[in-house]
């Protein structure tokens, strides 16, 4: 079992796992601005959500961003596609400042 780390930089990757691979994607966030990242869900037969948390930057004062992590499990064979946005929901897709993608393929 190994784990993948993806950032901003790594958006458009393929990434070829195997099952019971881990990705962590960290993405800079500032929720206080009203502009989070939504995740669309993956092809859940081939890779789930383990888990989600937000880190405030150290020294970031009020208002200050931080850093989105999430936390992927590789379940069984085939192709997900991780999608998200970074959007304030209540403005809809013309507030989208940032996309993220990247195909993951795991092979059992």
């Amino acid at each position: 079992m190994r784990t993948v780390n993806l950032t901003l930089a790594d958006s458009g990757a393929v990434v070829d796992l195997r099952a019971g691979d881990h990705v962590v994607l960290e993405l800079d966030e500032n929720p206080t601005t009203g502009y989070r990242w939504a995740l669309d869900p993956p092809e859940p037969d081939v890779v789930t959500l383990a888990h989600t948390r937000y880190a405030r930057a150290t020294g970031a004062g009020t208002g200050g961003g931080g850093r989105r992590t999430w936390t992927f499990l590789a379940k069984g064979e085939g192709t997900a596609v991780l999608r998200l946005k970074l959007w304030r929901a209540w403005e809809g897709d013309a507030s989208i400042a940032r996309r993220f993608t990247a195909t993951l393929r795991v092979q059992d």
